[in-house]
């Protein structure tokens, strides 16, 4: 039995007609430990954001195995598995998702609705939000903050339910050079401090690097970075 937070097995993923596919991913074999933290680089369009699909349960592979804590993920059905991401995985992406009309507080609060304890997790989004120093802007809007700003919500919007694992899909890619680094160490903070494994899909060589591993998407499979340019 695997102790990995997250595994997959020869994962493959196709699009398209059963006469003429359209092959994104090939056997994919990855293992992520609870404290690790992963950067997956690679061209556009090599399957970054499938595969990052894949391992948040947004999408089922073609073929392979899907775990999580040793729990087979793709036995679940379509309502088990969406409480299993709102519960366990946090996700971060390129373009922040926040809602215009609600403040920065509310956007946090969102994915937070199902639960019972909307008390804690009111006071968990005002804590995580004075952590990531926008105290004062709890009542603003998504159009009176700064990028950095709504990508530090999007951030803590992703971990209001204590995920066990936060994925990130080109999170820095709208920002300044400052601003990505910001937030690359927002992430790792998160990774040391909540306890969330991070993998992060990135074009950026600077954010791949404080990442514990660096693997790099090459024709479908996963190598390490190193690997793919020897």
């Amino acid at each position: 039995m695997s102790d990995a937070l997250l595994e997959l097995r020869g994962v493959s993923k196709e699009f398209g007609g059963a006469g003429d596919p359209t092959v994104v991913l090939r056997g994919v074999d990855l293992s992520v430990g609870a404290d690790d933290t992963l950067a997956i680089v690679g061209p556009s369009g090599c399957g970054k954001s499938t595969l990052l699909n894949l391992a948040g349960a947004l999408d089922r592979p073609t073929s392979g195995e899907i775990s999580f804590n040793g729990k087979d993920l793709l036995a679940l059905d379509d309502r088990e598995l969406a409480e299993f991401r709102n519960r366990s995985i946090g996700f971060v992406f390129q373009s922040h998702h926040l809602l215009p009309q609600c403040t920065a507080l509310e956007n946090v609060l969102i994915p937070s609705l199902v639960n019972k304890d909307t008390e804690n997790s009111r006071a968990r989004a005002e804590q995580l939000l004075e952590r990531v120093g926008l105290a004062d802007r709890m009542n603003s809007r998504p159009g009176q903050l700064s990028g950095g700003e709504r990508q530090r919500i999007a951030v803590v919007r992703a971990l209001i339910n204590k995920p066990s694992l936060l994925l990130a899909d080109e999170p820095t890619g709208s920002l300044s050079q400052s601003g990505a680094q910001s937030l690359s160490e927002l992430l790792l903070e998160v990774n040391r401090e909540e306890g969330a494994a991070l993998i992060v899909v990135t074009h950026s060589d600077s954010v791949a690097r404080t990442m514990g591993r660096v693997l790099e998407l090459v024709e479908g499979k996963l190598v390490t970075a190193e690997d793919a340019h020897a």
